[in-house]
């Protein structure tokens, strides 16, 4: 693993560079076979408040719940993230990712998602409005 929550702090710079210009080669050959990849943009279930800010399990809570963007923030590939629907009246998302330069594939991809996938009403984030009076 190029990076495990600081466990290879030891690594020169030049070694963590040449590791990470090997994972995005694998990852290119991968989408010389596949165009993109969709799959959840957690891979956990939501967890308690709080949970992540546990000094003890929260960094691995964390590890487990986004192996899936990791890829796609470490290496600089396009993606987009879109909501699918509800579990339990929690919302659910799918990332899709895609090679070096080809945003366009991402796009049409969640297109396709998109138009397959419930509406979902979003919710204000500041509550309901105060009534008037």
């Amino acid at each position: 693993r190029l990076i495990a929550w600081g466990e290879q702090r030891g690594d020169s710079p030049y070694a963590l560079h040449v590791e990470r210009s090997r994972l995005a080669r694998a990852w290119s050959g991968f989408f010389d076979a596949w165009p993109v990849v969709i799959g959840p943009t957690l891979a956990a279930p939501i967890w308690p408040v709080d949970a992540d800010l546990d000094p003890v399990e929260g960094l691995p809570l964390l590890d487990r719940a986004t192996r899936f963007v990791l890829p796609a923030n470490l290496l600089g590939l396009p993606a987009v993230t879109l909501p699918v629907g509800l579990d339990d009246g929690l919302p659910q998302s799918v990332q899709v990712m895609a090679d070096l330069w080809r945003e366009d594939l991402c796009f049409e991809a969640a297109e396709v998602i998109e138009r397959a996938a419930p509406r979902l009403t979003p919710v204000d984030p500041r509550g309901p409005a105060p009534r008037a009076g």
